[in-house]
């Protein structure tokens, strides 16, 4: 079974919010979340990597969240790093307003 109800309630967004960010219709989640239809392989690394999990959890394989953590990059300070992990765990509603307030300042 997919962890998608359980994610979804996690990260605290509607069915509809992670449809647009895949670009796929809400009945389409509904359905994988309801469990009647499966998403391909491209798409479970695409949810995989929307909710910043492996495969393995997304699909039930295993317990373990395997979280895809952000590379340390030589590119990015601690504090920028931190930052990104903070703005992940957002919701799109929370994304959104963050970054109309950044781009304001």
């Amino acid at each position: 079974m997919i962890k998608l109800l359980e994610l979804r309630t996690e990260k605290n967004i509607s069915q509809r919010g992670i449809a647009k960010e895949l670009h796929i219709s809400q009945g389409t989640y509904n359905n994988w979340e309801n469990g009647k239809t499966q998403p391909s392989i491209e798409q479970l690394i695409a949810l995989a990597d929307f909710f910043e999990v492996s495969v393995d959890y997304l699909i039930s394989h295993s317990d373990d969240y395997g979280t895809i953590g952000i590379k340390t990059s030589p590119l990015l300070s601690n504090d920028e790093q931190q930052f990104l992990t903070y703005f992940r765990a957002l919701s799109v509603e929370a994304k959104n307003a963050l970054l109309k307030f950044l781009s304001h300042i």
